[in-house]
């Protein structure tokens, strides 16, 4: 029997929840992604073949003359990289997930940087068409540090929670002076890196400001929290930004705004469907294409949590093996010599 009557309503007794499970979702992700890379590494290497460059670079009347001849194809590729953007914030949304579930987070940082490694060629292929291109890292990279970032937010926080665990006090000075200027050093590498350290003046003054801010905020959320929480928020934001520098340094792909997202998503782990928002509108502040993103919002309200289907590897493999099998595509077509980037 599967319901019964309780004060005129009909329960379920059978236990299983209603929504979607998470292979369910896996597989959303995975076809969005699907869609988005095919649009990237075949449509785009068309557009470019079809005299797209060419047409940018000359007069108004040459761009609706070219739009004329190539409207399918060109909104066509348009439409499927507005669907692809679904699929990087449910990886996202996915991987915190796994992190509290896992029952060992060192096996799934090893598979994850196993995959990062065996993802690399096919990535350099689909995206420069050469085996190897130092120049952009795969995902599997930005995963791999949010992953790292989620690790250290974790033991931060068992240390405040644990009268025992008590950090020495010159570590927990440490982790202090360096959480308040550590999103300032962030941003002295992000503004000087594309002006050559040229604008020295309002990169001081920038500096000031986030420092002073940073204090601020700090000597108020400590009046109310204590000494310890505020220790433990520093050693966090000193964990993030080190992720983020070094995702930006790799130049991973969606770098360190990636790297935020997946920490958006685990600040709001207890609440899914705004855990997946708020890693969106990160995503937007780092690109306005990335608005489609929110719909990723709708497979997450229907996730039940149950795990679904086991075929955790397949999803692994997806990635590298579909990256390659679209380098192989385009080089059927042709297309495999125009690089991308």
């Amino acid at each position: 029997m599967d319901s019964v009557q309780l004060q005129g309503r009909t329960v379920s007794t059978s236990g299983e929840r209603k929504g979607i499970s998470g292979s369910t979702v896996k597989i959303a992700a995975v076809v969005a992604m699907l869609i988005d890379h095919f649009a990237a590494a075949v449509l785009t290497r068309q557009v470019i073949a079809n005299g797209y460059l060419d047409a940018v670079r000359g007069t108004e009347n040459q761009i609706i003359s070219w739009l004329g001849e190539n409207a399918v194809l060109y909104y066509g590729m348009t439409i499927m990289r507005m669907i692809g953007r679904l699929g990087f914030p449910i990886f996202c949304f996915l991987l915190v997930e796994g992190f509290q579930r896992s029952r060992n987070v060192r096996k799934y940082a090893l598979r994850l940087g196993i995959f990062a490694l065996i993802s690399d060629i096919p990535f350099d292929l689909a995206v420069t068409g050469r085996f190897f291109h130092w120049g952009y890292q795969n995902v599997y990279f930005t995963l791999l540090l949010g992953l790292l970032g989620m690790c250290g937010y974790a033991y931060f926080g068992k240390c405040e929670q644990d009268a025992e665990k008590e950090l020495p006090g010159i570590l927990r000075m440490f982790l202090t002076v360096t959480g308040v200027l550590s999103p300032a050093a962030f941003i002295v590498v992000w503004m000087a890196a594309p002006s050559g350290y040229g604008a020295g003046r309002d990169l001081a003054v920038t500096v000031g400001v986030v420092c002073a801010v940073t204090v601020l905020a700090l000597v108020l959320y400590g009046r109310k929290k204590g000494l310890r929480h505020v220790q433990t928020v520093c050693a966090d934001v000193m964990v993030l930004v080190a992720m983020m520098f070094l995702a930006e340094y790799l130049r991973t792909d969606y770098g360190g705004m990636g790297v935020l997202t997946i920490t958006v998503m685990y600040i709001f782990r207890k609440h899914k469907v705004t855990a997946m928002l708020a890693g969106c509108v990160v995503l937007t502040l780092m690109s306005v294409s990335e608005i489609p993103a929110f719909l990723a919002a709708i497979p997450i309200a229907l996730y039940n949590g149950k795990r679904g289907l086991k075929m955790k590897y397949f999803f692994y493999a997806f990635y590298p093996v579909h990256l390659l099998l679209l380098y192989i595509i385009s080089v059927l077509l042709g297309l495999g010599g125009i690089v991308l980037l």
